[in-house]
């Protein structure tokens, strides 16, 4: 299965998991400004609507501080992140919790809920390792 149909098979029983708490405003969908975050952004955008539920089209509404913001503030009710962000947000870079993929996620979806009521949804199966890349040539010399 592609990383694509994971994310809208994921987000749509997000959205059906929700049919039954429709709410009467509609749902303010957010996303960063990078394209990335546009992709995703308007993958759920579209899984939302595609189940009857209302949007506000907030995708590509700025960087990362300017969306975290948002959805802090309560002006987002949902944006796509990397889980590595969360550990910046929540000023955790020493935690001994990032050697592991899994123990990050878990700790950063805590502390969110308890200090910020934000929820965490199951991450997507991806992942977005940083890499540093080099020509072979100026990897050999000494």
């Amino acid at each position: 299965m592609t990383i694509s149909k994971v994310w809208v098979s994921s987000l749509a029983l997000l959205a059906t998991v929700s049919l039954p708490l429709q709410a009467a405003s509609p749902v303010t969908v957010g996303s960063k400004i990078d394209t990335e975050g546009a992709l995703l952004g308007n993958i759920i955008l579209q899984v939302l609507e595609s189940h009857g539920i209302k949007t506000i089209n907030k995708i590509q509404l700025g960087t990362t501080p300017v969306v975290r913001g948002a959805i802090t503030a309560g002006e987002l009710d949902i944006y796509p992140e990397y889980t590595g962000n969360g550990r910046s947000f929540l000023k955790m870079k020493t935690t001994p919790a990032w050697k592991n993929a899994k123990q990050g996620f878990e700790k950063v979806k805590k502390l969110d809920a308890e200090q910020n009521k934000l929820v965490w949804l199951t991450p997507a199966p991806a992942n977005n390792t940083w890499t540093i890349a080099v020509r072979q040539d100026m990897a050999e010399k000494k």
